[in-house]
């Protein structure tokens, strides 16, 4: 009897000890199924925070390549705007001489040799045109139909060629002599039609290329081009 009473003391304390365990594992599972839960939400909030945060960058790369857009436009417009004004002023004439970027330009009917040329320029308080920039010598070569004295020469020194405001080529920094492909490019002193060379220069020559410049004989007689700076307000007393 005494071995049936611990058996069943025994069997007792089994079926305690494992409904205690049974217990302990319920709750482990239900605390891992909440922290599932919460990870799973936790887990969500973020992808939707990621969510918001790709949106917001989205609309804010799109609302800078629209501003980028709309600079680019503006940007354009403004250019073409002053392009615009800019060929509007260079059209304007006043009592003989053509406007255009704050100077003014005196294209002759008559023609001179070079250091008469300079003379009638000087008699209207100005000089023959000096060529500082690719924008001015495409303006003055779209004015012209034929060959002008410009105030360039190398009278003082054979080579080195000078303003009539005593710039040098090297201090305006533009040139446009002729270049050829076979032979001598301009300047090239050229004796054959006066024997003490070519010293003044002029934009384009007889044969019409009118683009570029040529050094030539200063006796030569030939249409010129006066300039001053643009006065305010602009008078000429000498027409």
């Amino acid at each position: 009897m005494a071995s049936v009473y611990e058996n069943s003391d025994f069997i007792f304390s089994t079926t305690a000890s494992g409904e205690k365990c049974s217990q302990s594992k319920g709750q482990e599972e239900v605390t891992s199924s909440k922290w599932t839960k919460v990870f799973g939400i936790s887990l969500v909030f973020a992808l939707g925070g990621l969510c918001v945060q790709g949106i917001m960058y989205n609309n804010k790369r799109s609302d800078f390549e629209l501003l980028n857009e709309q600079q680019h436009n503006t940007s354009m417009q403004l250019s073409a705007q002053q392009n615009y004004s800019a060929t509007q002023s260079c059209n304007l004439c006043v009592n003989g001489w053509m406007v255009c970027r704050e100077k003014v330009y005196f294209f002759s009917t008559d023609k001179c040799n070079w250091s008469n040329s300079r003379d009638v320029c000087i008699s209207k308080q100005a000089d023959l045109v000096t060529i500082s920039s690719k924008v001015e010598q495409d303006f003055l070569v779209s004015k012209i139909s034929e060959t002008h004295w410009i105030g360039l020469n190398d009278l003082d020194t054979e080579g080195h060629w000078v303003w009539v405001n005593n710039e040098t080529l090297k201090d305006t920094g533009v040139q446009f002599w002729t270049e050829r492909q076979f032979g001598k490019s301009e300047p090239d002193n050229w004796r054959h039609e006066d024997p003490s060379g070519e010293n003044c220069a002029s934009l384009g020559n007889i044969d019409g290329n009118l683009k570029t410049w040529f050094d030539n004989p200063c006796k030569t007689k030939k249409k010129f081009i006066c300039e001053k700076k643009y006065p305010f307000p602009f008078t000429d007393d000498n027409n």
